[in-house]
């Protein structure tokens, strides 16, 4: 099970590469990580490895929901068969990962996932530097529809490493940030990465990749991240590692100028999308992507039809990305349209208690002296999975969601240390796996 959670997680990283580099014409390459995250799957079902809980329950019972508002949506609506199904997948597919990847994270398991993201993210930042030097044109630019999305004004690329696009990538670098983050938290002798000169090059490596990426998003969800960090450190009560946290933030700078040695005119557009209009716009997106789900959409019980908003849908449609705009732009806005209004609001509160849930357990795990990877990850995940696409592009957005909240899971399932306090085995937080 550990090996088809790495696999899946490969393919999760090498799956745009394939398709924008190796097969730009074959769209059904798109599920090329839905195969290992299928067979673990099955997997679980036949070796009943998989949690039995309150999360199982709740997916249980949205997945009845959800299918039966789209066989409502077909008989009602005529939404297209397809559609619906498209649709489905993308709410739904990537869901069980919470409760078949985290029974088989033991903290060697761990380790191993925070070491290979780390030093992925050496040649990810050499990838990312070549592509913020090269034009939008160029071959290393290059996405599965074409040459890359740019920056306003300026022949820039937005930076997409081996995704597809910038917004995946932007998802990975935040993870990967956290996880780099809570290695900083650790003593040295609990750390994936022992030797301190090469945690200090994937420090800095793993920043670039943000730095340089010419996206806003990715340095949002990267900033998410430190701010878990420093909210860890304040949790552990540690000096030693509110002084880590605080060396990280002074690294940032020195970042910042490498990424305007790199490209001057990268750096200054970037700049230029932080500041003056551009900051209003900052502040309306996120005004709106808190509140606008609840009082944009106008009231329907049936809705657009689950999977309207997936381009996914409409492969073959010369029209395809701009069936998203026709709802919405807004992930949420979008989904509570799809869905109709009661049951996208249904959905919506869900989701917000997913990622509030998820943020209380990796404090309180944290807060126990065990894997303090996992609150810089959940403020990254939060800020995804509340604010960004979760079910538009879901095979490269849910599915690093759902990983890393696996790995917030597996942490409280299997700490990687023994507390000082044994608890009755009644009492065991891994009773139920």
């Amino acid at each position: 099970m550990a090996r088809l959670y790495f696999a899946s997680f490969w393919a999760i990283v090498f799956t745009g590469a394939v398709r924008k580099w190796l097969f730009p014409g074959v769209s059904v390459l798109y599920l090329l990580q839905d195969v290992p995250i299928g067979i673990a799957y099955v997997y679980a079902l036949w070796k009943g490895l998989y949690v039995r809980g309150p999360i199982f329950v709740g997916i249980m019972l949205l997945s009845v929901v959800l299918v039966l508002q789209g066989i409502l949506q077909i008989i009602v609506s005529g939404l297209s068969t397809l559609v619906a199904f498209v649709g489905l997948h993308n709410y739904l597919f990537y869901l069980p990962i919470l409760v078949v990847f985290p029974i088989c994270l033991i903290p060697k398991y761990r380790k191993k996932f925070i070491w290979w993201n780390l030093i992925f993210s050496i040649p990810m930042c050499l990838l990312a530097i070549a592509q913020s030097q090269a034009p939008r044109s160029a071959w290393i630019n290059k996405t599965s529809e074409g040459e890359a999305f740019g920056l306003p004004g300026v022949d820039v690329a937005r930076v997409s490493g081996t995704f597809n696009f910038t917004v995946f990538y932007g998802i990975w670098v935040a993870i990967a940030v956290a996880l780099c983050v809570g290695e900083w938290l650790l003593p040295k002798e609990r750390r994936a990465i022992q030797k301190q000169w090469l945690l200090i090059v994937c420090t800095f490596a793993v920043n670039l990749c943000h730095l340089v990426s010419g996206s806003r998003s990715a340095i949002f969800l990267a900033a998410a991240s430190i701010a878990g960090g420093l909210a860890a450190a304040v949790a552990l009560g540690s000096s030693r590692a509110i002084l880590a946290i605080g060396a990280l933030c002074i690294l940032l700078p020195l970042g910042a100028a490498a990424t305007y040695v790199i490209s001057p005119v990268e750096y200054a557009a970037v700049l230029d999308r932080f500041s003056g209009d551009n900051k209003a716009d900052i502040q309306s997106r996120i005004g709106a992507g808190v509140v606008d789900w609840a009082i944009e959409p106008k009231f329907s019980l049936v809705g657009a039809g689950i999977g309207m908003g997936v381009d996914a849908s409409h492969i073959g449609n010369t029209d395809t990305y701009n069936f998203t705009y026709a709802l919405s732009e807004q992930d949420t806005v979008r989904t509570v349209m799809e869905l109709g209004t009661p049951v996208g609001l249904v959905y919506m509160l869900c989701r917000i208690a997913l990622v509030v849930g998820f943020v209380l357990l990796a404090y309180s795990i944290t807060r126990g002296g065990t894997s303090p990877h996992v609150l810089p990850l959940s403020f990254c995940l939060m800020a995804q999975a509340y604010q960004g696409d979760l079910t538009r592009s879901a095979t490269m957005t849910a599915s690093q969601v759902m990983m890393g909240y696996a790995f917030i899971l597996s942490a409280y399932y299997y700490p990687d240390i023994i507390p000082s306090l044994e608890l009755p085995a009644d009492d065991s937080p891994t009773r139920s796996v």
